[in-house]
């Protein structure tokens, strides 16, 4: 894995014990994707499961009016394809390379091989689907209580949680892609953070001027 990532500590491959991660890490092949390239797409039967190493992957669906809806978007440690490999259904979501990615991809049989040697391992995915859900159910929360602004101030402060830095690598696009909303949403809310000081843009960059003047918009929403 990339030296670099920042790892969240409740992800999967972090939670794993070291001897269990190396046998999980040697039962995987690694693949590179360039940006924008498809990684699967909806109905697709690969029961692979996949870990992001590197870069980060973006999930949409059509909708029943034939708009394409963003649902999520995972980062390094973070897993996907828990669901068909559990239950043998198809891909429920296209997947898209965001930026450069790595990903170890782990086939249905040598995971299940892997399950009859290591049987702890499953309580460790099931713990990483119970995550996915909770962020799920917050994510729903966040949309039907918050503003799109309250929501993108949210989404800067999560990001920089934890570390030190202050300047995030992210496109306008990304945010929309994570939250579920407009470009133009976005930028509006930005714009408006911007104007009162609380942060900087730059090409493909954001930096956090005032953080917890953003802690407090999530909660009360922009000024002015």
């Amino acid at each position: 894995m990339a030296a670099h990532a920042r790892i969240d500590p409740h992800l999967l491959l972090a939670a794993l014990e070291e001897t269990m991660r190396a046998e999980l890490l040697a039962a995987g092949t690694e693949v590179r994707y360039r940006s924008g390239r498809t990684i699967h797409r909806q109905g697709d039967h690969d029961r692979s499961l996949q870990f992001v190493l590197e870069g980060k992957v973006s999930f949409s669906r059509m909708d029943s009016e034939g708009r394409r809806v963003s649902v999520a978007v995972i980062g390094p440690g973070e897993a996907f394809g828990e669901l068909p490999l559990l239950t043998g259904r198809p891909r429920t979501h296209d997947a898209v390379a965001v930026g450069a990615v790595r990903l170890l991809r782990i086939s249905d049989q040598r995971f299940r091989d892997l399950l009859n040697r290591k049987p702890d391992l499953r309580d460790y995915l099931l713990a990483e689907l119970a995550e996915r859900l909770i962020h799920a159910a917050d994510k729903l929360d966040s949309a039907l209580r918050l503003t799109v602004p309250q929501r993108v101030a949210q989404f800067l402060v999560a990001e920089v949680a934890g570390v030190e830095r202050r300047s995030l690598d992210v496109r306008q696009a990304d945010i929309a892609d994570a939250l579920g909303v407009t470009r133009e949403a976005v930028a509006a809310a930005l714009r408006r953070y911007r104007d009162a000081g609380l942060i900087e843009t730059r090409y493909r960059a954001i930096d956090i001027l005032d953080l917890e003047a953003l802690r407090i918009a999530v909660e009360r929403g922009p000024s002015g």
